[in-house]
């Protein structure tokens, strides 16, 4: 059945995994200062906070807008090591702060994962083809519905040539998702995807 105009919509993120894209290490007695606060063209990223000791009794709370503009906040529980945290559950499209609950006592920089997503459609909708872009590294895009995490409905996978295009035309009524489409990829092994969609 006929669903609406198709329409594209294009994401783009070639930033490699830093610890320190967001906040440089700094010791901060409120608000981290921000190097940057989005990451690519429509796409979010996990947030990390890197330590040089023992700061597990200080949160840092990220305030942002995730991969549909809608407002977002997340707390990290900084480690109890000299480490890296695993990140933030949330994508974050925009950063708009950062603040912690006290005053670290050695630097603390924030960064972020390669995990990259993107919001294709937040209502019903049908993507009718897929174009992407390898990052260097074989791997796959997922589509999923509902959600960042949600139930995957398209599995592209990118070769393992940087910046070879790979396209694929969904034959028929494409694929049906009826709570919203959400693409997802890891930087490494993919940086560009155009979908095609019911609008």
């Amino acid at each position: 059945m006929f669903q609406g105009d198709v329409k594209s919509k294009f994401f783009e993120d070639t930033n490699a995994t830093s610890n320190t894209y967001v906040a440089a290490a700094a010791r901060p007695t409120t608000t981290f200062t921000l190097a940057n606060s989005s990451f690519g063209t429509n796409t979010g990223r996990k947030i990390t906070a890197t330590t040089l000791g023992d700061e597990s009794t200080i949160t840092v709370t990220v305030v942002g807008t995730d991969v549909n503009g809608d407002s977002v906040t997340e707390v990290i529980t900084l480690p109890g090591s000299a480490s890296t945290t695993s990140g933030t559950t949330a994508f974050f499209q925009t950063i708009t702060s950062a603040t912690v609950s006290a005053q670290p006592a050695a630097n603390v920089s924030l960064g972020m994962t390669d995990d990259v997503a993107g919001g294709i459609f937040a209502g019903r909708t049908r993507v009718r083809q897929m174009q992407v872009s390898s990052g260097g590294s074989a791997g796959n895009v997922e589509v999923r519905d509902a959600s960042t995490a949600g139930t995957t409905g398209i599995t592209v996978r990118t070769t393992a040539t940087a910046d070879d295009n790979t396209t694929i035309n969904i034959p028929q009524d494409g694929v049906l998702f009826k709570n919203g489409a959400y693409v997802t990829f890891a930087e490494t092994e993919c940086t560009a995807v155009t979908a095609y969609f019911d609008g």
